[in-house]
């Protein structure tokens, strides 16, 4: 087991700073708020899932409702209730 982890360890300590920080905003999760990086998005990209989800965010934040976005990305509130009942425990629910 010592032995894995140290690959682990070593494997993480080998990635470069600027790819861990690009992964945050390809993600989404650090970026500004201001929507000047949300091109970055992974999902948002013309060959993604959602390619008309950035110009959805981005009335969706002009007009205060992100439900537009949710729905036409397939994006779900999480029901922490249903996901007991399903044997699946979320930490918190993402209310949209």
């Amino acid at each position: 087991m010592a032995v894995y982890l140290q690959w682990i360890v070593d494997a993480w300590n080998s990635l470069p700073n600027d790819m861990i920080a690009k992964s945050f905003k390809v993600c989404g999760i650090s970026n500004s708020l201001d929507g000047l990086e949300d091109d970055a998005i992974h999902c948002f990209k013309p060959d993604g899932p959602c390619p008309n989800g950035r110009t959805l965010l981005l009335n969706a934040m002009l007009d205060e409702n992100i439900d537009e976005v949710a729905l036409t990305c397939g994006i779900e509130e999480i029901d922490i209730g249903q996901d007991l009942e399903n044997g699946c425990e979320s930490d918190y629910s993402v209310e949209l």
